[in-house]
């Protein structure tokens, strides 16, 4: 019979392994990385993920766009290689739903190039908030010279904030798959949410992502469903 202290054990080691890879340590807080003055600028954190070789990173900006332009950028599946970091090609491949795209990386020298598999889901909170959520999918089968990523949980939150703003809050917990070196693992999450943020900025000045209505968009991007207060929406209409 168990003694009572092994099945406290047992009940422990369930409950990480319903919780998975991307448990937080205990007690680890967000620490800071790239900090700058200014709106526009973007400020990064780090912090150790339990069973993960890269630390989970996070970074925050503020973008001179509505919210409904940020959708725009996010749901342009093509452009997604031309500012996220170390993304080489990313597309919904045949067969697969709209929401779902295949994603190759480009590695690190000597580390291998990367592919995943993800689903993406768009939600507004009741405050407004809009969240786009990404995480890994099975459907694809290993693709020859690319190490398949086992775990990715990616989101970007968006506020809508008074006169055409919206405050850009970027979070990913990802697992790499195969070797990861120590020195690669502190690249990723030093430098990916500084070179996506920073690429958002200059995607978004391109006229193709100042849309006007929600139902510009995708469906499973929120169309008809996303909801913009007027005070979001009002400096952008007048400057049209």
């Amino acid at each position: 019979m168990w003694t009572r202290r092994a099945a406290a054990m047992a009940l422990g080691l369930t409950l990480l392994n319903l919780m998975g890879p991307a448990a937080a340590q205990p007690g680890e807080a967000w620490q800071p990385m790239n900090q700058a003055e200014g709106r526009e600028a973007v400020n990064t954190w780090s912090r150790p993920v339990a069973g993960m070789k890269v630390k989970a990173f996070r970074g925050v900006t503020e973008v001179p766009h509505n919210a409904l332009a940020v959708l725009a950028l996010l749901s342009d599946t093509k452009s997604l290689p031309s500012w996220i970091f170390q993304m080489a090609s990313a597309e919904t491949p045949a067969g697969q739903a709209p929401d779902r795209i295949y994603a190759r990386f480009n590695g690190i020298w000597p580390a291998s190039d990367r592919d995943v598999l993800f689903r993406t889901t768009v939600s507004q909170n009741k405050d407004g908030v809009i969240l786009v959520e990404s995480r890994e999918v099975e459907g694809l089968p290993p693709q020859e010279g690319y190490v398949r990523m086992p775990y990715l949980n990616n989101a970007f939150r968006l506020t809508p904030l008074d006169g055409g703003w919206t405050r850009v809050e970027f979070e990913t917990t990802i697992d790499l798959g195969g070797l990861v070196p120590g020195w690669l693992a502190n690249a990723v999450s030093t430098r990916a949410p500084l070179v996506t943020l920073q690429g958002m900025h200059q995607q978004l000045r391109k006229p193709a992502y100042q849309i006007k209505s929600p139902t510009e968009l995708p469906g499973h991007y929120g169309r008809g469903v996303i909801v913009l207060p007027e005070r979001h929406l009002k400096a952008q209409a007048a400057a049209r």
